[in-house]
C-alpha cells in the first residue's frame, strides 16, 4: 500500500509508476540527486531509492514533494498515482484492474499498440559512436552485456575501442553522482572448456579493471555457436541493442528512449545478473579446477 515496503516482487502497476518517476526525474533540467529529493521529501534517501526502484509506492504527500522538486505541478499527477494505488491494490488481492491505461506524461502513449520511436544504426560505426556518446552523458548506471564469440580485440574499429574504452572511463570518473556499470561477460565453451582467446582477453579485462569500485562483471557461460543479443541500457533512458554475427566487424541495431520499453530490458537484465558468478571468481574457479587449458 501506499507509503510501505511491498514484497520482495512488487507488482507490474507499481514497477511501471516507477519507470515514469523516474522519467520524470530524468527529464528534469538539473536531475536532483536521491539526497536533494531525501531533503525536498523529508524522508531517507533509502526511501527515495525503494520510490525509484519499485520497492516502495509513496504515499500522496511523498509523491507531490517528488513531483515539485522535479519542476512539474503535483495536480497534474494525482489521478495517475491514484489510479497506480488502485491498481496495485487489486494486484494483491490477485485481481486484474479494470482501470484503463493512461499515456505517459509527456510522451507517447503506451497502449498495446503503440509504436515506438526507434533509431536504427546501418554498421558497427554508427551503433558505436551512438552509445559512446549516450554513455558520455549517463548519470547513474550502465548495464551492458557482450555475449559474442570472439573477445572484442578482435573486432576492434576505432567507434568499437572508444565505446568499449568510454565505458570504463565513465566508471572510473570522480563524481558526486553515485555511478554503477555492471557488465555481462558472454564466455563461449566447448566441452566445458571456455574459448582460449576470450578467456585470455577476460583475464585482462579482469586486471585491467578490478580497481574500479564502480565497475562489476559477471560471467555467463555461452554454449551457442552463435553470438548473442546484445544490449546497452543508460541510465533509465535509452536501450541500444545490438545485432551481429557472419563477418567478425558486421554489426547493426537500433535504439529506443522509452521508460516502459526500458522496464522489460532492465529486469531481464537484472534477472540474469542475480544467477551469474563474478568474473573475478569465475576466473579463480577455472584456475583452480582445472588442469587442462582453455580450448
Amino acid at each position: 500500500m501506499p507509503g510501505q515496503r511491498t514484497s520482495s516482487e512488487p507488482p507490474e502497476p507499481q514497477l511501471a509508476f516507477a519507470a515514469e518517476l523516474r522519467e520524470l526525474r530524468r527529464r528534469t533540467f538539473k536531475k536532483p540527486t536521491e539526497e536533494a529529493l531525501a531533503r525536498r521529501i523529508g524522508c531517507g534517501r533509502s526511501t527515495v531509492s525503494a520510490i525509484l526502484n519499485g520497492r516502495r509506492f509513496p504515499n500522496w504527500e511523498h509523491m507531490s514533494a517528488f513531483v515539485e522538486a522535479c519542476g512539474e505541478d503535483p495536480s497534474r499527477w494525482r489521478d495517475r498515482w491514484l489510479r497506480a494505488y488502485r491498481q496495485i491494490e487489486e494486484a494483491s488481492k490477485g485481481l486484474r484492474s479494470s482501470i484503463p491505461e493512461l499515456p505517459l506524461i509527456g510522451g507517447p502513449e503506451t497502449r498495446g499498440d503503440a509504436l515506438l520511436a526507434a533509431h536504427w544504426y546501418r554498421d558497427n560505426r554508427e551503433f558505436y559512436e551512438a552509445a559512446a556518446a549516450r554513455a558520455r552523458q549517463a548519470r547513474s548506471e550502465i548495464r551492458v552485456t557482450y555475449t559474442r564469440r570472439y573477445p572484442p580485440t578482435q573486432y576492434t574499429t576505432r567507434a568499437s575501442a572508444e565505446y568499449f574504452q568510454t565505458i570504463v572511463d565513465w566508471a572510473s570518473e570522480e563524481s558526486d553522482d553515485e555511478r554503477s556499470v555492471r557488465r555481462i561477460i558472454g564466455i563461449p565453451e566447448r566441452n566445458g572448456l571456455p574459448d582460449r582467446d576470450m578467456f585470455s582477453w577476460a583475464r585482462q579485462h579482469y586486471d585491467d579493471s578490478k580497481h574500479i569500485l564502480n565497475y562489476e562483471a559477471n560471467v555467463l557461460r555461452w554454449t551457442a555457436a552463435a553470438d548473442g543479443l546484445n544490449m546497452a541500457l543508460i541510465d533509465d533512458s535509452v536501450v541500444f541493442l545490438a545485432f551481429s554475427g557472419g563477418p567478425r566487424q558486421r554489426l547493426n541495431g537500433f535504439s529506443v528512449e522509452d521508460p516502459t520499453f526500458m522496464t522489460y530490458f532492465a529486469a531481464y537484465f537484472d534477472q540474469l545478473w542475480a544467477a551469474l558468478q563474478p568474473l573475478g571468481t569465475y576466473l579463480s574457479e577455472v584456475d583452480g579446477n582445472r588442469t587442462d587449458k582453455p580450448a
